[in-house]
């Protein structure tokens, strides 16, 4: 497991096992450690400024750690002391290496200038790349250039925990290409704010999957956090993370169906409300309110679902799956409480239903699907009434109360969980609905 050391102040001379001997860049000493657990050891002050476009094509999995050489390399950052790119001209930079297993520790990797610069944190197939507080600086004020996550025709993953993005132009963003998992760390309010956080643009195989973790994502304010996936179906989730006050979570899709961006938002927010859930696409989307919600809800808040002028009977807006642990073997009929506000006219079951999952055959976990959604060429009915207004809490004077739930019993076979979504199948109207299953 040889270590290699880097820092322009170094002799840059072979095998670079001293800080004396340290090679002077970063390639020359990507370039010696050729074997798998190798370690290239950075001093904190090394600033590389490139002299043109740059990649760096690992030869082996190493891990590249920036380090104190003054205080017994202890661990250190870069920061925005010190950095790997150019801080002035236009200059990419690429981490690369077909199929490599990376680390990297307090890295700066930096663009300047003014045209179209990437800085690409895994470009070749097969690749991983784990950054662990590192500073992502898109220095260039050029409004096509990103941070990117893989590379067309390559399948990527990137960790990246307690990182810092810096942006230089409000368009740019994070170009998530292949998967990615971000924890911790933050939008630096040192750049520009994207308008969208996360976009999904390349395709081939493109797209993917992109996780914030516990991010302070505060300095976006208003902006998306995802913005169009025009060539690609992609999955963004934000949980924990402090957003910036009115926050978007999608941008408006040029797909008007579920080919485009879907993003969940769980328990996250810009203040001190906790236990807010969201979730978007095309079609629609559903988030928490506190305004509206049935009283004897256990979270005191219900799920405020608004669907677009694309969502119909056919193509309808489905919220994701919540989950009740039932515990007994007998006849019971799922259901659960729905609002409209506004009017007193009742919604039917070609606009409002639900999706049902059970487990009805003994000895196993096979899930029996259920709805009471209107058949088939059928005729609409209303769902049926509620527990009524006295049982809701902050709807106006005109109002309907009711629910969705199966019409007929059903009897589990083995105890665990049921599972209930609500469909809409009606463009551009609010529903109101407690997210709790009752039987």
């Amino acid at each position: 497991m040889p270590t290699y050391h880097c820092w322009s102040g170094g002799s840059n001379t072979a095998p670079y096992d001293t800080w004396a001997k340290a090679a002077t860049t970063l390639t020359t000493a990507v370039g010696a450690a050729n074997a798998n657990a190798d370690i290239i050891k950075v001093h904190k002050t090394h600033t590389e400024e490139v002299a043109g476009d740059i990649t760096f094509t690992f030869l082996a999995n190493v891990a590249v750690i920036c380090v104190d050489k003054d205080a017994s390399d202890a661990l250190a950052t870069m920061g925005v002391a010190a950095w790997i790119g150019n801080s002035t001209v236009n200059r990419s930079v690429n981490i690369g290496g077909s199929n490599r297993n990376l680390f990297f520790h307090g890295i700066t990797l930096r663009t300047a200038g003014s045209s179209i610069d990437h800085i690409v944190l895994a470009t070749n197939d097969g690749m991983h790349v784990d950054y662990e507080s590192c500073y992502f600086w898109s220095g260039t004020t050029s409004s096509t250039a990103t941070i990117i996550i893989g590379a067309a025709d390559s399948q990527t993953f990137v960790n990246a925990t307690n990182c810092t993005l810096r942006f230089g132009n409000v368009a740019q963003s994070i170009n998530c290409i292949g998967r990615a998992e971000f924890i911790g760390g933050s939008v630096s309010s040192a750049g520009s704010a994207p308008t969208a956080l996360v976009r999904f643009t390349i395709a081939d195989p493109g797209g993917g999957s992109f996780i914030w973790s516990g991010g302070d994502l505060s300095h976006l304010a208003a902006n998306a956090l995802v913005g169009d996936a025009s060539t690609v179906a992609a999955t963004a989730t934000f949980e924990r993370c402090r957003l910036g006050s009115g926050y978007v979570m999608l941008d408006t899709q040029t797909h008007l169906n579920l080919s485009g961006a879907e993003v969940f938002v769980l328990d996250c927010s810009s203040g001190d409300t906790h236990g807010l859930f969201g979730y978007q696409n095309a079609l629609g989307s559903v988030v928490s309110d506190a305004g509206i919600f049935f009283t004897s809800g256990a979270a005191a808040q219900s799920w405020r679902i608004v669907t677009t002028a694309n969502c119909s009977y056919y193509t309808p807006f489905t919220t994701p799956w919540l989950g009740y642990y039932n515990t007994v073997t007998t006849a019971i009929t799922p259901y659960a409480e729905i609002l409209r506000d506004g009017s007193t006219t009742a919604f039917q079951d070609d606009e409002v239903w639900c999706e049902v999952l059970a487990k009805v055959t003994d000895a196993s976990t096979l899930g029996t699907p259920y709805s009471d959604r209107m058949t088939l060429l059928g005729t609409p009915a209303n769902q049926a009434a509620g527990a009524g207004l006295g049982s809701w809490t902050g709807e106006g004077g005109s109002a309907w109360s009711g629910k969705v739930g199966l019409n007929a019993s059903i009897t589990p076979a083995e105890v665990g969980h049921i599972s209930m979504r609500f469909v809409v199948g009606e463009p551009s109207i609010t529903v109101y609905a407690d997210p709790q299953i009752r039987t």
